[in-house]
């Protein structure tokens, strides 16, 4: 999923600012699919009204904004505004530029200090302000506020970016985690991304970003050097650890829309020289000293020669002599076990290996997988923005393919040439100085905070797809170990035993016992642990029920028996054992978020379950 949230209130000096928190929305967000279909503002209007006047019972609430698609019937809370004339910007967003990337660098800075101004009132500025309503009403309270001061303009700004953010590390984990396969996704035709985007755009425009914490002048300029900067002037946040798919987001959502595709190529390669020196820097805290040691001086060598910025050995070996001008960088933790390294896959990726541990070809693959998260949401990001297609590659060929379709990288590598994940920089001014730059804001916070550093210096972006609980073969199994056992919360036996199939927590369903602020513990804990989506296998009946909200379904079973028959309620006492097929099926429908569109049996619950 998402990066983890790195914001920095200990090792903050002088003002806050919210573009220094990263990454806000890892444990939680807002979840945005259509069926697809579009009608008139005034014909939904009337729409929704006619639902209010019918006298039908309904499984959905039209007081809170539910309705269904009056084309498909599939369950819907909200609708996105079509922003008209796309089809004829494309032209624009796509002309051909020979502009060079300094020239890029400028304009790209000139367009972030243009004032955002609302759109003229209109039915269409109205329905985006009811969008982000819509979104607002329906999360939880925690997974908005993230700052001090909730309904503030830092707190609106993150939220609204966490969307974003979530929306788009979903589609990855509906791809399977990589963008190999290409194409459209299994959730494609749910996808609203490019209109979402433009919604958010518009809100995001509208606040402005002091110059003093607007990363883009750190990124692509080398400030005066000041030996007498005093604590109050330096950064909050040294740049080496900002993530850079957040950056990329902010800077899209914040610039005039629609944006310019080169100008969205020059911020992806800006943020690449980031990322690539940020792999570096992380790279390097893993190698023994003599490891360390070795580099810098095979490295340096190379930094006179013809093209060194885009030599990996010669910016290895920078990186590692800027950050060991303070010893605390690398004596935090120097007993750290070297990074583990998938063996089958990297032989995949190099059948030619160095008996070394940190081989030139060991290298290379750490640093291509350092940075392949932020290339796939950049790909994804560039895919809905102006509709470039993902042409799907070998998984040894990732790296290369994503780099090729951002244009960071001629389509076709040479092999006799792998080591291309530094062919794909592109620096506007010296890196050498700017890397000096960005390594100096680290080691001016290792005096104090050295082991701070090191922990936020050296990461790992590698995060495993969402999967529940492995469950036992055998109902046998899970009948006999929780049908007596007792509640953690009120220490009895419950009369309707649960498990949660998401985390494996034992409840009570329907027990009065266990009840908080009025709400019995299966409702709950499903708004704690899933953001109001619970799945719940029920013991005594070998039955799942699926909490959406305020409303709850019976799904069925993944347990049958030799016919592959269900006995709900264990009523026929036949032996019961796992349907693979069905459980895959329910995990798909809670990972593609599919549960209101395939369910149709929903009711309420009134917070009794």
């Amino acid at each position: 999923m998402s990066a983890l949230n790195r914001s920095l209130p200990d090792l903050r000096t002088g003002r806050s600012s919210c573009l220094q928190s990263v990454s806000i929305g890892w444990d939680g967000g807002v979840y945005v699919q259509t069926c697809g279909h579009t009608l008139h503002i005034d014909c939904h209007k009337s729409y929704m009204e006619s639902l209010r006047n019918d006298q039908v019972m309904q499984g959905f609430s039209v007081d809170k904004g539910e309705f269904t698609c009056p084309l498909c019937r599939q369950f819907a809370n909200s609708v996105l505004p079509c922003r008209p004339g796309r089809s004829t910007e494309v032209v624009s967003w796509h002309m051909p530029s020979n502009k060079n990337t300094s020239v890029l660098v400028k304009e790209v800075e000139d367009l972030q200090e243009q004032l955002g101004l609302f759109p003229t009132e209109s039915n269409l500025s109205k329905e985006m302000e009811l969008v982000i309503k819509d979104i607002k009403n329906t999360t939880q309270r925690k997974y908005m506020d993230y700052g001090k001061n909730p309904g503030s303009p830092d707190n609106d700004f993150l939220f609204m970016y966490s969307v974003a953010r979530t929306n788009l590390e979903l589609e990855l984990v509906h791809r399977g985690g990589n963008l190999c396969s290409g194409g459209a996704s299994g959730a494609a035709k749910r996808s609203c991304l490019n209109q979402l985007f433009h919604v958010l755009a518009m809100h995001m425009r509208l606040y402005s970003i002091d110059s003093a914490y607007n990363p883009w002048t750190r990124l692509t300029q080398v400030a005066p050097s000041r030996d007498d900067c005093l604590d109050d002037e330096r950064p909050e946040v040294p740049m080496l650890f900002r993530d850079c798919p957040s950056l990329l987001i902010i800077f899209v959502l914040t610039m005039p829309q629609p944006l310019c595709k080169e100008h969205f190529i020059c911020l992806v390669k800006m943020l690449y020289n980031l990322q690539y020196t940020q792999a570096l820097a992380a790279l390097s805290a893993k190698f023994s000293p003599e490891e360390r040691q070795a580099w810098s001086t095979s490295g340096a060598l190379k930094k006179n020669a013809f093209n060194a910025e885009k030599s990996y050995e010669a910016l290895l070996s920078h990186v590692i002599t800027e950050l060991s001008k303070v010893k605390t960088v690398y004596d935090v933790n120097t007993e750290e076990p070297s990074m583990v390294i998938d063996e089958a896959l990297l032989l995949r990726f190099l059948p030619q290996l160095s008996t070394s541990v940190w081989s030139p070809q060991s290298i290379e693959y750490s640093l291509q997988q350092f940075c392949l998260p932020y290339l796939r949401l950049s790909c994804l990001l560039q895919h809905h923005l102006y509709g470039d297609n993902l042409s799907g590659c070998p998984e040894e060929e990732e790296f290369s393919g994503l780099a090729g379709c951002l244009g960071l990288l001629a389509p076709a590598p040479q092999p006799s040439n792998p080591m291309y994940s530094a062919s794909c920089l592109d620096w506007t001014v010296s890196a050498f100085n700017l890397m000096t730059q960005w390594c100096s804001e680290v080691t001016g916070l290792s005096d104090t905070h050295a082991e701070k550093s090191m922990t936020l210096l050296v990461q790992d972006l590698q995060w495993a797809s969402p999967h529940l609980l492995h469950l036992p073969d055998n109902y046998n199994t899970i009948f006999q170990y929780y049908h007596k056992k007792a509640c953690t919360a009120c220490k009895k036996v419950p009369k309707d035993p649960a498990l949660c199939l998401v985390c494996g927590t034992f409840v009570c369903l329907k027990g009065l016992c266990c009840k908080q602020q009025g709400i019995c513990e299966c409702v709950w804990h499903s708004q704690h642990c899933g953001a109001a989506t619970g799945i719940f296998l029920l013991i005594n009946a070998s039955v799942i029920i699926i909490i959406r909200g305020h409303r709850f379904c019976l799904w069925g079973s993944v347990y049958l028996d030799a016919h592959g028959e269900e006995d709900r309620d264990l009523r026929r006492g036949k032996p019961l054992f796992l349907c693979v097929e069905r459980y895959k099926v329910l995990e798909q429908q809670w990972v593609s978020h599919t549960f209101d569109h395939i369910n149709k049996r929903w009711g309420p619950h009134y917070n009794g379950l």
